[in-house]
């Protein structure tokens, strides 16, 4: 089987580390639209028509490794239109609770855990020391930071961005599409499609933009 990682920035370098650790593929290929054709870091490095040209579905299956929720979900469109499989990367000493349920296409760096009941949907990514709570919802496209701690209950909607050291209170929930800056404490509910950070965390402006990096 041929793993393609969408990406070859850092992310997907790191989900590349993660992927060797686990042994599964007997080829790892980075997919990148914008990058130049080769040779990277020892892997073959393509864009996305010509790996659609080179390996079949029935051999390949795909992660998607970016840090921009926006690319996140249109290259997770772009791919399953193609009708390839979305492959978990999920690293040795993360620890997801038999109870949870996860989806498909979900990174999960070293020391994240997904406690009791908690339901992650499609295409999430975890950087490293993430802790999502019992009964907690992730939903589809997020990207979620190192050392963000979700309380029990909690809920972030499609398409967030949540940073670095984030802790979000039990039982609050984060609307879709929003980003809450690094270091916030989320005590009450953040509305979909703002910018939010403080401690407590509050909307500080309208997300115009629906790239998080410039």
């Amino acid at each position: 089987m041929v793993l393609g990682i969408y990406g070859s920035g850092g992310s997907g370098r790191e989900a590349r580390e993660v992927a060797d650790l686990l042994g599964t593929w007997e080829e790892i290929v980075f997919i990148d639209d914008m990058a130049e054709t080769g040779m990277y870091k020892g892997l073959k490095r393509m864009p996305f028509e010509v790996f659609n040209q080179t390996y079949d579905k029935d051999i390949a299956e795909v992660i998607i490794a970016v840090g921009e929720p926006e690319y996140r979900i249109s290259l997770y469109d772009r791919v399953e239109k193609k009708g390839y499989r979305f492959a978990n990367v999920i690293h040795p000493n993360a620890w997801i609770s038999p109870s949870a349920t996860i989806g498909r296409g979900i990174i999960a760096k070293s020391g994240v855990l997904i406690s009791s009941d908690a339901k992650i949907e499609d295409n999430v990514g975890f950087e490293a020391y993430a802790v999502v709570g019992h009964d907690c919802v992730v939903r589809k496209g997020c990207q979620i930071s190192t050392n963000v701690a979700m309380g029990g209950g909690s809920e972030i909607g499609a398409g967030c961005y949540i940073g670095m050291n984030v802790a979000i209170k039990e039982k609050v929930k984060i609307g879709s599409n929003s980003v809450v800056g690094m270091g916030s404490a989320v005590q009450r509910e953040i509305p979909e499609n703002v910018i939010a950070m403080g401690n407590p965390a509050r909307p500080m402006k309208h997300k115009d933009e629906s790239k998080v990096f410039g």
